[in-house]
């Protein structure tokens, strides 16, 4: 017997098939009888997740020409194993967390050493998962990258959020050619970004992007941590720290050194980046 046969053997005549929508509708009546009814809640948060990913609107999708001139990672492409290195990063990090709501901090151990590249396809691995979402925030204004991943033109981003007060959150967000992947551009360049990271504002934005959608994967791209003060100082508002390592540009003593200004206990792994 098929499985499409045994589906209508199982059901009993004169009682008409719920759509899922209709399901999710009587689940809403029924979760206000029951508040407390972790099972109902937990379908209830799971369909307004699912609605609310279908709804993010991508206004170009890059093709995979495109992909591959700007390096992003993609199911099918022919660099197999490059895609499967992001995935395994993907699942280990998963693994160390108790939540999908992740912040992840990416930097390289040197300048130049390709922390961009890493973030950026880092995000874009977590947004292979249909029911998930992610949000690259570049925090490099020495040296943006955003640019080159937003498919809109760029009006404000993350340095003018966190010194103007009347900037809303939803202005600095913007799509890229990666369906269910954000950015938010690091603005313009600030000779103070390590004072504008280390400010109440900075710590309000990632509260609120964690909140807006509470499966979004975020991945926060500092300028690497031989040259500056700010991935120590975005370190605090990670779960974890990821460090690049430039193939054979750096020594043990760097990449000692770097774990420490993460701090080991944000300290998530090494990447090498050849």
């Amino acid at each position: 017997m098929s499985d499409d046969s045994r589906e209508t053997a199982d059901r009993k005549p004169g009682r008409p098939e719920l759509s899922l929508r209709s399901f999710i509708e009587r689940i809403e009546t029924v979760k206000d009888d029951h508040p407390q009814d972790p099972l109902i809640k937990s379908a209830v948060s799971e369909h307004r997740k699912r609605e609310q990913i279908k709804s993010m609107s991508t206004p170009v999708v890059w093709t995979q020409d495109e992909l591959y001139e700007k390096k992003v990672i993609f199911t099918g492409m022919r660099q197999r194993e490059l895609l499967n290195a992001f995935r395994e990063v993907r699942i280990r990090i998963l693994q160390k967390s108790k939540t999908d709501n992740v912040v992840v901090m990416v930097s390289s151990i040197t300048e130049g050493g390709g922390g961009s590249f890493v973030a950026f396809n880092l995000a874009a691995t977590f947004a292979l998962d249909r029911h998930k979402t992610a949000l690259y925030v570049d925090c490099n204004p020495y040296h943006s990258s955003a640019e080159q991943f937003t498919v809109t033109p760029i009006e404000a981003g993350l340095t003018q959020y966190l010194h103007d007060y009347t900037v809303p959150l939803k202005h600095i967000i913007y799509p890229s050619g990666v369906e269910r992947l954000r950015v938010i551009p690091s603005g313009a360049g600030s000779e103070s970004a390590a004072e504008f990271f280390n400010s109440k504002r900075m710590e309000v934005l990632i509260s609120e992007i964690k909140t807006r959608y509470p499966d979004r994967f975020i991945v926060l791209d500092a300028p690497s941590v031989q040259s500056s003060t700010e991935a120590r100082i975005l370190s605090q508002y990670s779960d974890h720290a990821l460090l690049v390592v430039p193939f054979g540009k750096t020594t043990q003593s760097d990449i000692l050194a770097g774990i420490d200004a993460v701090g080991k206990e944000k300290f998530s792994g090494l990447i090498f980046n050849h």
